[in-house]
């Protein structure tokens, strides 16, 4: 997926120039996100907003806005476009970078560190209920270093919110909560509740790296409990080569010491090769650039990563959404045929990289040939699938939906290895057989 910029705005990426932060938001009715950027000089805002007005859910994961018939590096993002700049504050004008932010419910919260004339790193927030008047709030965390790379935000069930900024290359974080739950308030302040360092770091997964995170977002389970998921890349920027990650961690207090367990990760795939593109064109997002995370109304976890800065089609943002392994709940997609979907696999463990195929997006793509959809001819391993009863999505040996095929209907997956079809799949369709 991704959007349309006006102009260049952060100019030829480098380590200091690039998009930094992306939160989606919730509520207003239409589909926005905010994402910060760094300029160095540039004239750096606290964060810009765009609006995704392609015909997607409110409230439930968006699906990719550049499917056509044309190979995927080539078509440009419909209906997405960043409509302006949030002014920053004349007395941080000489801030040069807008790092990590998110929101939780309405209140957005902003990083800023950079300051060209050595103040220290400052959080923002932001009423965001109504876009056409982003209200900026009183409140204001004033960080214990020049450093803010980033801020995760969440309300705990007191109403107070806590914050947590990053610095160090995300290896110190330092928690605020606020004094009262209503953040509108002059009198509304943060304190400093403690520090974190990555040394301290416990694990239940014999992993006990802490990366380097361009992005920490707070996650409030439904049971009450708090996790912290971090985004990055497991290499340099600068060489760009790597392997992209999100990992998540317990949030927990032990006689007034915050500890950070590390629970599990996930290897996100941001390239997606298509016939006769290079590697730039098919890298569609960078974790070391912005990314971002949103529950949507069904409890969904959802993720957004960007590339670095505008190199996609006509000069467009490139970005992904990741999705949980079954994205759509049951009651749905086995009763709509509008919200079935099926997920075809490179490798047989259902790793690697995977091809997305929504019942409702299914005619802006040439699924006849497979090799021409982001070259997945011939490589599909294992599927997953979710489809209601009379349907079936039938995966073919030829192109041109000829030749023996393999069907299912209802949920499930299958490893294709297991009923000699590795590797075989060159053409996709959904098929209503009747009830």
């Amino acid at each position: 997926m991704g959007f349309s910029v006006t102009g260049d705005p952060v100019g030829n990426a480098a380590s200091y120039h690039h998009w930094q932060g992306l939160q989606r938001l919730s509520g207003n009715g239409e589909n926005y996100l905010v994402i910060s950027r760094s300029d160095n000089g540039r004239g750096t805002v606290p964060f810009s907003l765009v609006r995704m007005t392609q015909p997607r859910s409110v409230a439930e994961r968006w699906r990719s806005n550049r499917l056509s018939a044309s190979p995927y590096p080539a078509t440009a993002p419909t209906n997405a476009q960043m409509v302006g700049d949030q002014p920053m504050p004349a007395y941080l004008s000489n801030y040069a970078h807008s790092g990590g932010l998110q929101s939780s419910g309405n209140i957005l919260a902003v990083a800023l560190d950079g300051s060209l004339s050595g103040g220290m790193g400052q959080v923002l927030f932001y009423d965001m209920s109504d876009l056409a008047n982003i209200t900026l709030l009183p409140p204001r965390i004033t960080t214990m270093t020049g450093e803010a790379g980033s801020v995760s935000l969440t309300q705990l069930g007191d109403g107070t919110f806590l914050a947590a900024t990053a610095r160090n290359a995300a290896n110190t974080l330092e928690f605020y909560r606020s004094t009262a739950s209503d953040l509108g308030q002059s009198g509304t302040t943060f304190s400093l509740v403690g520090t974190w360092n990555e040394s301290a770091l416990q694990t239940t997964i014999g992993d006990s790296e802490f990366g380097d995170y361009q992005s920490l977002h707070f996650i409030t389970q439904c049971d009450g409990s708090l996790f912290l998921a971090g985004t990055h890349m497991n290499t340099s920027v600068v060489v760009g080569i790597g392997e992209d990650w999100l990992d998540l961690f317990r949030v927990t207090d032990a006689n007034g010491q915050i500890v950070l367990t590390k629970v599990a990760k996930k290897h996100l795939y941001c390239g997606y090769p298509s016939p006769n593109y290079g590697t730039g064109a098919n890298t569609q997002c960078n974790m070391d650039a912005a990314g971002g995370v949103f529950v949507d109304a069904t409890g969904q976890l959802l993720v957004y990563a960007s590339e670095h800065d505008n190199s996609g089609p006509g000069n467009s943002v490139k970005m992904m959404e990741f999705r949980s392994i079954f994205p759509v709940p049951q009651q749905k997609c086995l009763t709509d045929i509008q919200y079935a979907w099926a997920e075809l696999y490179d490798d047989s463990d259902f790793s690697d990289r995977g091809l997305m195929i929504d019942y409702a997006d299914y005619a802006l793509r040439r699924y006849d040939n497979l090799k021409n959809v982001e070259g997945f001819g011939d490589k599909t391993s294992a599927v997953r699938w979710c489809i209601p009863a009379g349907w079936r999505v039938r995966l073919y040996d030829d192109d041109g939906f000829r030749d023996r095929y393999k069907e299912f209907t209802g949920t499930g997956e299958q490893n294709l290895n297991a009923v000699g079809f590795n590797d075989k799949t060159s053409s996709v369709r959904f098929v209503y057989v009747g009830n």
